[in-house]
Protein backbone atom coordinates (compact mmCIF):
# COMPACT_ATOMS: atom_id res chain seq x y z
CA UNK A 1 0.00 0.00 0.00
CA UNK A 2 1.38 3.38 -0.87
CA UNK A 3 0.70 7.06 1.01
CA UNK A 4 -0.67 9.61 -1.37
CA UNK A 5 2.10 11.78 -2.16
CA UNK A 6 2.80 14.41 0.56
CA UNK A 7 1.87 12.01 3.43
CA UNK A 8 3.95 9.48 5.29
CA UNK A 9 3.74 5.72 4.80
CA UNK A 10 1.59 4.45 7.73
CA UNK A 11 3.56 1.59 9.18
CA UNK A 12 0.48 -0.12 10.83
CA UNK A 13 -0.90 -0.72 7.38
CA UNK A 14 2.09 -1.74 5.79
CA UNK A 15 2.32 -4.40 8.24
CA UNK A 16 -1.40 -5.23 8.09
CA UNK A 17 -0.42 -5.71 3.80
CA UNK A 18 2.48 -7.66 4.69
CA UNK A 19 0.55 -10.43 7.01
CA UNK A 20 -2.04 -10.05 4.78
CA UNK A 21 0.03 -11.51 1.89
CA UNK A 22 2.36 -14.15 4.38
CA UNK A 23 -0.76 -15.69 6.60
CA UNK A 24 0.91 -17.97 9.15
CA UNK A 25 -0.28 -21.44 10.07
CA UNK A 26 -0.19 -22.10 13.72
CA UNK A 27 -1.10 -25.53 15.19
CA UNK A 28 -2.62 -24.25 18.77
CA UNK A 29 -3.87 -28.09 19.62
CA UNK A 30 -0.12 -29.34 19.67
CA UNK A 31 1.95 -29.08 22.44
CA UNK A 32 5.18 -27.09 21.93
CA UNK A 33 6.98 -29.27 24.65
CA UNK A 34 8.34 -33.11 24.80
CA UNK A 35 5.60 -34.59 27.79
CA UNK A 36 7.52 -37.73 28.28
CA UNK A 37 10.15 -35.75 29.23
CA UNK A 38 8.68 -32.48 31.43
CA UNK A 39 10.56 -32.10 34.64
CA UNK A 40 8.18 -32.00 37.96
CA UNK A 41 7.89 -28.46 38.09
CA UNK A 42 7.18 -28.05 34.50
CA UNK A 43 3.40 -25.96 34.94
CA UNK A 44 0.96 -27.93 32.64
CA UNK A 45 -2.18 -25.87 33.95
CA UNK A 46 -1.31 -21.95 34.33
CA UNK A 47 -4.75 -21.12 35.01
CA UNK A 48 -4.39 -23.54 38.14
CA UNK A 49 -0.80 -23.93 38.29
CA UNK A 50 -0.77 -27.78 38.17
CA UNK A 51 2.85 -28.95 37.73
CA UNK A 52 3.72 -32.30 35.88
CA UNK A 53 5.18 -33.48 39.06
CA UNK A 54 1.10 -32.84 40.90
CA UNK A 55 -0.49 -34.94 37.58
CA UNK A 56 2.26 -37.73 38.10
CA UNK A 57 2.02 -37.86 42.37
CA UNK A 58 -2.00 -38.10 41.85
CA UNK A 59 -1.28 -40.78 39.45
CA UNK A 60 1.55 -42.94 40.91
CA UNK A 61 0.88 -42.31 44.18
CA UNK A 62 -2.99 -40.81 45.09
CA UNK A 63 -3.80 -43.90 42.86
CA UNK A 64 -6.08 -41.53 39.94
CA UNK A 65 -7.08 -43.77 36.75
CA UNK A 66 -8.62 -40.97 34.55
CA UNK A 67 -7.90 -37.30 33.23
CA UNK A 68 -11.35 -36.49 34.60
CA UNK A 69 -10.44 -37.85 38.05
CA UNK A 70 -7.30 -35.66 37.86
CA UNK A 71 -9.38 -32.95 36.61
CA UNK A 72 -11.82 -33.21 39.39
CA UNK A 73 -9.11 -33.18 41.53
CA UNK A 74 -6.89 -30.53 39.83
CA UNK A 75 -9.37 -28.38 38.05
CA UNK A 76 -7.02 -28.35 35.39
CA UNK A 77 -8.10 -27.63 31.84
CA UNK A 78 -11.28 -26.12 33.30
CA UNK A 79 -10.53 -22.74 32.86
CA UNK A 80 -9.11 -21.30 29.63
CA UNK A 81 -8.73 -24.70 28.16
CA UNK A 82 -5.27 -23.94 26.51
CA UNK A 83 -3.98 -26.79 28.30
CA UNK A 84 -6.15 -29.51 27.80
CA UNK A 85 -4.09 -30.96 25.09
CA UNK A 86 -0.54 -31.15 26.95
CA UNK A 87 -2.75 -32.45 30.05
CA UNK A 88 -4.08 -34.98 28.37
CA UNK A 89 -0.69 -36.18 26.51
CA UNK A 90 0.99 -36.21 29.93
CA UNK A 91 -1.75 -38.11 31.57
CA UNK A 92 -2.05 -40.45 29.22
CA UNK A 93 1.74 -40.75 29.32
CA UNK A 94 1.88 -41.24 33.06
CA UNK A 95 -1.47 -43.54 32.73
CA UNK A 96 0.72 -46.12 30.95
CA UNK A 97 3.81 -45.80 32.60
CA UNK A 98 1.49 -47.06 35.90
CA UNK A 99 0.10 -49.82 33.66
CA UNK A 100 -3.60 -48.04 34.00
CA UNK A 101 -4.20 -46.78 30.29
Amino acid sequence: MTAPSGTTPNPLEALRAKLAAEPAVVDAAAPVVDAATLEDDYIVCHCTNVTAGELRGLIHEAGCSSLEEIQRCTRAGGSCGKCVPLLTEVVSIELGRAGIA
